[in-house]
């Protein structure tokens, strides 16, 4: 897993949110990331998984090193900056649904293609490469030339998902996760039959994009299955897509068909959306 690693300050309101004034509500600090979430996430599904990322000199970076460590990641690869860890501050309602957040992921610039030619040979030896869009062009762009036919791509957000779409101009990629948010943002349609066309035709070989309570659309440019949520219960959102994608690629280690892989996907998400954690914990 190449990708983000930081802390998540997480603030939930008590009662219905009251914009621009002070509302009363519970404030959590945890390790978090979406490839750090990704990666932990595999490993408590008994994958091995090792985690390439860069994090500051500071307590922050402890912890999320002690945090993964004790997840079961390999974390040798690593980096260690002497900047300020990266953090994700999200507001969630009294119902766990995102109001806003800001993410601080410039210190990911440090992880560039010179990065990956030096982790040459950790990348060659995994079956499947994960990198999230928190990376520079660059950096995706390098990661692409070694294994795009078993590259995996989490968008991460909007604004970042445009960095699929430059890769794809480049390079045909095994598979890519984004949300109907990030669809529109690519192709300009959140209609599931022509955004699965569109990016098929721009070179993605496998699409499984996630649709919240609607579940899972998947891909594989053959036919599209859907497969419906399992969420019950909404605690906290946070990190449900990052658990979605570690399910998916949790049967795909498995050489389960990408739909079936996809199901395992929509459980562990549900089991993340019901609990106050990121992860599967």
């Amino acid at each position: 897993m190449i990708g983000g690693a930081n802390v998540d300050v997480k603030a939930k309101t008590s009662a219905a949110h009251i914009p621009r004034t002070s509302n009363p509500g519970l404030v959590s600090i945890k390790a978090g990331g979406v490839g750090r979430n990704i990666a932990h996430n595999l490993a408590r599904l008994g994958a091995d998984v090792s985690l390439l990322s860069v994090i500051g000199m500071d307590a922050f970076g402890d912890m999320l090193i002690s945090e993964t460590k004790k997840a079961g990641v390999n974390t040798d690869a690593i980096i260690r900056a002497n900047q300020t860890t990266g953090s994700y501050i999200a507001v969630l309602d009294e119902k766990g649904e995102l109001i806003t957040a800001v993410s601080d992921m410039g210190l990911l610039s440090l992880l560039t293609s010179e990065t990956i030619v030096k982790n040459k040979d950790l990348i060659m030896a995994n079956k499947h490469i994960i990198s999230d869009c928190n990376l520079p062009d660059e950096t995706l762009d390098e990661i692409a030339r070694y294994a795009a036919d078993r590259l995996i791509i989490e968008p991460v957000s909007v604004a970042k998902s445009q960095k699929l779409r430059n890769l794809l101009a480049k390079h045909k990629i095994y598979l890519a996760t984004p949300n109907l948010d990030q669809i529109e943002s690519l192709v300009g349609t959140r209609d599931i039959p022509s955004a699965i066309k569109a990016l098929h035709t721009l070179g993605l070989q496998n699409i499984v994009i996630h649709a919240g309570e609607q579940g899972a659309y998947v891909s594989d440019s053959n036919e599209v299955t859907h497969i419906p949520s399992q969420a019950k219960i909404v605690v906290d959102v946070t990190g449900a897509g990052d658990a979605a994608t570690a399910g998916l690629i949790s049967g795909l280690i498995k050489n389960l068909p990408l739909a079936k892989a996809a199901e395992i996907g929509q459980i562990m998400a549900a089991k993340v959306i019901a609990s106050h954690s990121s992860t599967s914990d």
